[in-house]
């Protein structure tokens, strides 16, 4: 880790996997990302998630829209935050192989977009609720969407994205289902989610 994107990492029991740059909510790097990524590791993946608001953590919707908002006025510095942890990713002696897949939730999925076009890196793109229906030229992407989404509602772009078999929406949910502090939550639709998920990384990834 450098000190310009400190973060979470998560190891395989095996020692070496694939990397994952997992980028988290509007919510910060809280404990729910942190438990993803740890999943995540148990499944094969080296992953690092960092810490895009310099240890900020919020709990409610207002202070996290508001916290958001200030933060899109930063987007080239949080560019530069996920470009520097990508780095991190690759030179970490536990990530296997010179290609990388970002998992990006909400909003990280617009900066996670931008790095997969910028970084030939990336071959895999997973977009969670994210306002992104489509991964740049010659990389791989899977979007997951709630039915009942306020946050998310761009209806042409996701039917499109789920015509190509690119995308899953999922019935009567809402945004943040897949994080379980929260009361959206649903169990049945992450472990869907999640079960897909790594599918398309082991794919991608291999």
């Amino acid at each position: 880790m450098t000190n310009d994107a400190p973060g979470y990492v998560a190891s395989p029991p095996t020692g070496t996997g694939t990397p994952v740059l997992l980028l988290h909510t509007w919510w910060g790097l809280n404990q729910p990302i942190k438990d993803l990524a740890d999943r995540l590791a148990g499944d094969g993946f080296t992953v690092l998630a960092p810490d895009l608001f310099d240890g900020t953590v919020l709990t409610t919707i207002e202070d996290a829209d508001a916290h958001g908002q200030k933060m899109d006025s930063e987007y080239e510095r949080i560019l530069g935050l996920v470009g520097s942890a990508l780095d991190d990713l690759l030179a970490d002696p536990n990530a296997r192989g010179e290609h990388a897949a970002i998992v990006a939730l909400s909003f990280g999925a617009w900066y996670a977009r931008q790095v997969a076009e910028a970084r030939p890196e990336v071959t895999a793109l997973v977009s969670i609720y994210g306002d992104v229906f489509e991964g740049p030229e010659g990389v791989a992407y899977l979007g997951h969407f709630a039915e009942n989404d306020e946050f998310v509602n761009s209806e042409a772009e996701l039917q499109a994205a789920t015509v190509r078999g690119e995308a899953h929406v999922y019935p009567g949910m809402k945004h943040w289902f897949m994080e379980n502090d929260r009361p959206e939550y649903d169990a049945a639709a992450t472990e869907l989610a999640y079960t897909r998920t790594v599918e398309f990384l082991r794919q991608h990834l291999a």
